[in-house]
């Protein structure tokens, strides 16, 4: 817990604070993730799509950062940080960083954002960190409340609405009566969804059998005690742990006829039966790109900006996975499915598309373009797509650069940062809630 007045007073009085610039008179900003998830890429995309938008880079910058690498820019620097989901090398990304001068670091998860905040609060002048991916940062000790944390520190949550998710998994097994939790005992993340999971089913009067693993190591034998037990289903949180061994957990389930539920859409390109929750990486990643144009510009203060929080329901469906268990998806269940695995092939709905690019900002134009040509495109080979498909990939997302780039969509980028903006009624009312809580 930090302290939480002397913080308050520190927010007061950094106002406008003009971010630090490297010695060749360009900001370095770097981009520390936990491991290659497709959820980070799609984030990483969005926040490089929006630093095009506002010109910090141009197309052909653009088309190099693409591959991740470091870019020496006419106007920023970018060098990129990847521990592939080993803790220990977190603290030698982050420290590598800040010794390559990074004025700023976008962190990627829960765990590179921690050691990023405890490594800065070291340091006379803390470097700015801003993060997204995260999940559960109060919990994790990042911050208190959105407008009570480190002055240096601001971001965006990732919010998995774990209510209406074990809702959705109830739709598979109506008559589910006892499940198995899997989690990790050292993610902060995984620890407060196995609570919120285990208090939704108990709530409903469910038996629950919880495993707690410290690594991916232990995660088949895990699974495999959770089968002896006996139980109906496994259903998981969003931790990293868990997200890396999910075919691992997939398969001993399929050995043992159990299905696997997990909080994302897309875990059904790892093996679970339904996944059913938070989504839109792209768009969470447009509003940290939006926060670091801001913050580069010199528009945006760390201190004063308020931690966003972002959510979102939407559901995918394995049906290779029922097929081999031997049970039935209901209609219901797969009619409202985005994302659905059918024969190897994993489609997004015309619904799941319309979603995204409603909340890409794409005109009428770019829906009707994208409805022509980009149905029945296989996601998990959306890379290697070939011919129009992958043409009209490339020509839709230039639209939606240019789009973004209108008078109305940046004066509503405006009205989002704006929306950020912590006031000194916003952080007495958020210690009074924490003061009440304790």
């Amino acid at each position: 817990m930090f302290k939480r007045q002397l913080i308050a007073v520190i927010v007061l009085t950094f106002w406008l604070a003009a971010p630090a610039m490297a010695q060749d008179g360009k900001p370095t900003v770097a981009v520390l993730r936990f491991g290659p998830s497709l959820s980070d890429t799609s984030l990483e995309t969005a926040v490089m799509d929006t630093l095009h938008v506002y010109d910090w880079i141009d197309a052909e910058e653009r088309a190099l950062l693409s591959e991740r690498q470091d870019l020496a820019g006419e106007n920023i620097n970018i060098i990129w940080g990847d521990a592939n989901y080993n803790l220990p090398t977190v603290s030698i990304m982050v420290e590598n960083a800040l010794d390559r001068g990074a004025d700023i670091l976008l962190t990627l998860s829960t765990p590179v954002t921690q050691i990023a905040l405890n490594t800065t609060l070291d340091q006379d002048e803390p470097t700015p960190v801003l993060f997204s991916s995260v999940y559960s940062p109060y919990q994790a000790g990042v911050a208190d409340a959105p407008c009570i944390k480190p002055a240096h520190v601001s971001g965006s949550e990732s919010v998995p609405p774990y209510e209406e998710a074990f809702q959705i998994f109830l739709l598979q097994n109506p008559a589910l009566n006892r499940f198995g939790l899997i989690y990790s005992s050292n993610d902060a993340s995984g620890i407060y969804g196995a609570e919120r999971i285990a208090a939704i089913g108990e709530s409903l009067g469910l038996e629950v059998e919880s495993a707690a693993v410290t690594s991916v190591s232990d995660l088949r034998s895990a699974a495999q005690s959770l089968a002896n037990e006996g139980v109906e289903a496994i259903i998981l949180p969003f931790d990293y742990t868990v997200a890396i061994g999910l075919p691992i957990i997939a398969t001993v389930a399929i050995e043992n006829q159990i299905p696997v539920f997990h909080p994302h859409p897309g875990s059904i390109l790892a093996g679970a039966t339904v996944g059913a929750g938070f989504y839109n990486f792209y768009t969470q990643g447009i509003s940290t790109g939006l926060m670091l144009a801001a913050y580069l510009n010199g528009d945006l203060d760390l201190a004063t900006t308020a931690i966003d929080s972002r959510s979102g329901l939407s559901v995918g469906v394995n049906l290779d996975v029922a097929n081999t268990l031997g049970i039935q998806i209901p209609p219901e269940l797969e009619d409202m499915a985005e994302m659905v695995l059918r024969d190897g092939v994993s489609v997004m709905s015309p619904l799941g598309l319309l979603r995204l690019l409603d909340s890409m900002g794409a005109t009428e134009e770019v829906k009707q373009m994208a409805a022509a040509y980009l149905q029945d495109v296989d996601l998990s080979a959306m890379a290697s797509q070939s011919g129009g498909q992958q043409q009209a990939a490339e020509m839709i997302n230039k639209m939606l650069i240019e789009g973004r780039k209108s008078p109305e969509n940046k004066a509503a980028d405006r009205a989002y940062l704006d929306s950020l903006q912590c006031t000194p009624e916003m952080i007495a009312q958020q210690q009074a809630a924490l003061d009440a809580a304790e």
